[in-house]
C-alpha cells in the first residue's frame, strides 16, 4: 500500500514538473482586434466582453480592441496600418471597404501575420477577395433576407398588412453590409408586387429625419420601413407617427423592422413599436476569431469555410429573454442608457 502511495506521489510530482516546464515554454501571444464599432455602439460590449473570456482561458494570450467612435473608412484603415505596424500575432477586422482594406491586410498577411475577418466579409468571390483564414459572423444578406421572410410570415397571418412598398434606410452609403442587408430584404419581397427603394439617410438624426419624411410624402405606397441599424428605428418610428402612418405593429399602417440585439431594437420591439430585429451572434463574433487564430499560431490549423453566426429573429415571442441576456452583458445603467424610445 505504501509502495502504491509512494508511486502515485511520484506519478503527481513528475506530471507536475512536466506542466510546469510546458507553462514556462509556452509562447505568448498578442491579438488585435482592429474593429468599426466604438463605444458608442452598444454592440462593442459583447465583443469587449468575449475578448475577456478568452483571455481567462488562454491566458498567454494578450487581446487588443480598437475602435474609434468617428468612423469612416479612412479613420478604420489608418487604424489597421497602425496595428500592423506594431508586428501582433494575428489580427481580426470587419472588411468594411475591400477595396480600401486589400492593400494593409495583403501586406499584413504576406508578413506573416494571420487574419481573420469578422462581422463583414470580403463579398467578392473566394478567389478573389483578401486571402484571410475564415470569416466569422452573420451574413447580411441573410439578415435582410430572413426579416423579410419573417414580415411577410407574419402579414400572410394577418398580424401586420402585405407590404405594397418597402424603403431600406441606410446611414452608410458606402458601407458593404448594410447594402447587403437591403439586398437581402428586396430578395425576400420578390413576387409580392411591393416596390423596393434603399434610401441614404445620414446618421445624423434631425438630417435623417428629414429626409425619410420627404421620402414619405413623395412615395405614399411605402408601408414597410427596414432601418439597417437599430439606433435609427426611433427615427423612422417617430416620422411614420409624426406623419399620422400609425407604425406601431399591428395590422394597419406602417411596419417597422431593424438589427442587431441592441436594447434599442429589443425595447422598441416589447413596446410593440417594431415588428422584428435579429442577433447576429455578436459574442462568438468576438471570441471565435480570437481561437482561431490561436489555433493556427499554435497548431497550424486552416478552417475550410466560413463560420456563420446569425441572423437569429428576435420578435415579440423572445424579445423578454434577449432584454435578460444584454443586460446581464451591459448592464442596468448602460442598458437602459442605449434604450432611446
Amino acid at each position: 500500500m505504501q509502495i502504491a502511495k509512494n508511486i502515485a506521489v511520484a506519478a503527481l510530482l513528475v506530471t507536475t514538473a512536466l506542466s510546469g516546464a510546458a507553462s514556462a515554454q509556452e509562447e505568448s501571444y498578442r491579438f488585435v482586434m482592429v474593429s468599426h464599432i466604438g463605444s458608442n455602439d452598444a454592440n462593442m460590449g459583447w465583443l469587449t466582453e468575449s475578448l475577456k473570456t478568452f483571455e481567462e482561458k488562454y491566458p498567454n494570450v494578450k487581446t487588443e480592441y480598437i475602435s474609434t467612435n468617428n468612423y469612416s473608412v479612412q479613420e478604420h484603415v489608418r487604424l489597421l496600418e497602425q496595428a500592423i505596424s506594431t508586428n501582433p500575432d494575428g489580427i481580426a477586422v470587419p472588411i468594411v471597404d475591400s477595396d480600401a482594406f486589400e492593400g494593409p491586410l495583403r501586406r499584413a498577411i504576406e508578413a506573416g501575420i494571420p487574419v481573420v475577418a469578422f462581422n463583414i466579409p470580403d463579398s467578392r468571390p473566394e478567389g478573389e477577395r483578401i486571402p484571410y483564414l475564415t470569416y466569422v459572423g452573420g451574413d447580411e444578406y441573410l439578415t435582410g433576407l430572413h426579416l423579410g421572410q419573417y414580415a411577410l410570415e407574419q402579414a400572410n397571418a394577418g398580424t401586420i398588412p402585405m407590404p405594397t412598398g418597402v424603403v431600406c434606410a441606410s446611414h452608410d452609403a458606402a458601407h458593404q453590409g448594410l447594402k447587403a442587408r437591403c439586398a437581402g430584404m428586396k430578395a425576400a419581397l420578390e413576387g409580392t408586387g411591393a416596390k423596393f427603394e434603399e434610401l441614404f439617410i445620414g446618421a445624423e438624426p434631425s438630417a435623417a429625419r428629414n429626409t425619410l419624411q420627404s421620402f414619405m410624402q413623395a412615395n405614399s405606397d411605402i408601408n414597410y420601413i427596414f432601418t439597417v441599424a437599430g439606433w435609427s428605428s426611433p427615427w423612422a418610428w417617430g416620422v411614420a407617427n409624426d406623419m399620422g402612418l400609425k407604425p406601431d405593429v399591428d395590422n394597419e399602417g406602417v411596419t417597422v423592422l431593424t438589427v442587431d440585439e441592441a436594447p434599442v431594437s429589443i425595447e422598441g420591439i416589447r413596446a410593440g413599436h417594431l415588428l422584428a430585429a435579429n442577433s447576429q451572434g455578436f459574442w462568438l463574433q468576438g471570441y471565435a476569431p480570437m481561437e482561431w487564430l490561436y489555433w493556427n499560431k499554435t497548431l497550424g490549423y486552416e478552417p475550410k469555410s466560413d463560420i456563420l453566426t446569425g441572423p437569429v429573429i428576435i420578435n415579440a415571442d423572445n424579445a423578454d429573454k434577449w432584454a435578460e441576456l444584454v443586460r446581464s452583458v451591459f448592464g442596468d445603467e448602460e442598458y437602459d442608457n442605449q434604450n432611446t424610445w
